[in-house]
């Protein structure tokens, strides 16, 4: 049985063989060419040999070849040590919108077998990256990424270091080094910045750098609060035994690649800083339940590159709490990505303290994960994740 991807999302290849094929149910007799891009580790091409495209459809190496206009075939184990990515674009005109039902793909190996479905409705984008299969160290994977280019085939093919000849049939070729010149504003690709919800325990999905930096990043902690109550009021009927009130918080433990560590939560007034480390701080603490903002907490993420990972938690300071009752979620938001959304969706029953999301530097990549594992405090918790904190009684 295969595996649906969602956009953003990436999977460990186990096949180095594959058969990529690009789907379109309703073109609506819109003009549609698919091709594929050979990159080197900066992300561009080495020469004019690595576009893949209707007039030039086998790559010297026999690693890829297109079989017709929709379908390629792949083969990792022939393709050159530079080459460590290829992405498959995909070219409408008068624009995705034309696409009536959208467009899929699959990719099918001898024992991998994934598919994903690309909505098109209102996008005029002219051309798109589909998706890319790339190298991280020894291991193959396949990224979904459905980032559009309104401009068409001409500014997704200068994102490549490529340039398209439009009064010729020649097809897209390498652009030469230019000559010193001052740098010109680039135009920012036009991204679908729709929200994500990573569904199932384990979904995994992975945000690249657009600039220099992640920017600002919000976590966001919220749940249903009933009409004028308060968050004691909310939870009273779900309460296990204590029936004296409620105070959910939300935190995190953070652990940066020089091996240090620190935590951010109300207990204790951590509340952080985002000006020096941790670099992440809490937007005070909600013991009320008038905030129906819910709980905040910020990362720096131009010292993203100094974190090597943060676990993402709430707790349950008084009471105890079913809660997949809560309709509780968290929503992580960073400029230029779309919003990634969180639910505690398992019952946790009895239990005060829930892992929510990891979020992970890869390679300079933000790595985000859905956990929802629930534990009865603090340190088992950490003992399952390994952090290494020595714990105590703490109060606010």
């Amino acid at each position: 049985m295969g595996s649906t991807l969602i956009a953003g999302q990436n999977a460990k290849l186990r096949d180095l063989q594959f058969t990529f094929r690009l789907i379109v149910a309703d073109d609506q007799g819109a003009s549609l060419d698919a091709s594929a891009i050979l990159l080197t580790t900066t992300g561009k091409v080495s020469n004019d040999d690595d576009f893949i495209f209707f007039n030039q459809p086998q790559h010297p190496s026999g690693a890829l070849v297109q079989k017709d206009g929709s379908t390629f075939v792949v083969d990792l184990t022939m393709l050159p040590d530079h080459l460590e990515r290829i992405a498959f674009v995909l070219s409408v005109e008068p624009g995705l919108s034309a696409l009536r039902n959208g467009y899929r793909f699959e990719l099918s190996g001898n024992t991998d077998q994934f598919d994903f479905s690309g909505e098109s409705r209102g996008r005029p984008e002219k051309s798109l990256i589909v998706c890319e299969l790339y190298r991280r160290n020894s291991d193959w994977k396949v990224k979904v990424v459905d980032q559009g280019f309104a401009g068409g085939m001409a500014p997704l093919a200068e994102h490549f270091g490529v340039e398209v000849d439009r009064d010729s049939k020649q097809g897209p070729r390498r652009t030469p080094a230019p000559a010193p010149a001052p740098p010109k504003p680039e135009s920012k690709p036009s991204i679908s910045l729709s929200k994500i919800t990573l569904e199932k325990k384990g979904d995994t999905i992975s945000l690249e750098k657009k600039s220099g930096s992640f920017g600002k990043i919000h976590v966001n902690l919220n749940w249903d609060q009933t009409a004028g109550n308060s968050k004691k009021g909310l939870f009273s009927s779900l309460l296990g035994g204590n029936q004296s009130g409620i105070d959910l918080d939300l935190g995190c433990m953070v652990e940066f690649k020089d091996g240090s560590k620190g935590i951010v939560q109300a207990l204790g007034n951590n509340f952080g800083s985002l000006d020096r480390g941790p670099y992440i701080f809490l937007d005070g603490d909600d013991r009320t339940g008038s905030v129906n903002q819910g709980e905040n907490l910020y990362i720096n993420g131009k010292h993203w590159g100094d974190i090597k990972r943060v676990m993402i938690f709430a707790f349950i300071y008084e009471g105890v709490a079913n809660w997949a009752q809560t309709n509780g979620r968290v929503s992580i938001k960073a400029p230029d990505q779309p919003e990634i959304e969180i639910r505690l969706d398992a019952s946790g029953k009895d239990q005060n303290f829930c892992v929510i999301a990891m979020l992970e530097n890869r390679s300079g990549a933000f790595n985000i994960s859905k956990e929802v594992s629930y534990f009865g405090s603090h340190k088992p918790a950490d003992d399952h994740y390994g952090f290494g904190f020595k714990w105590k009684a703490g109060s606010k």
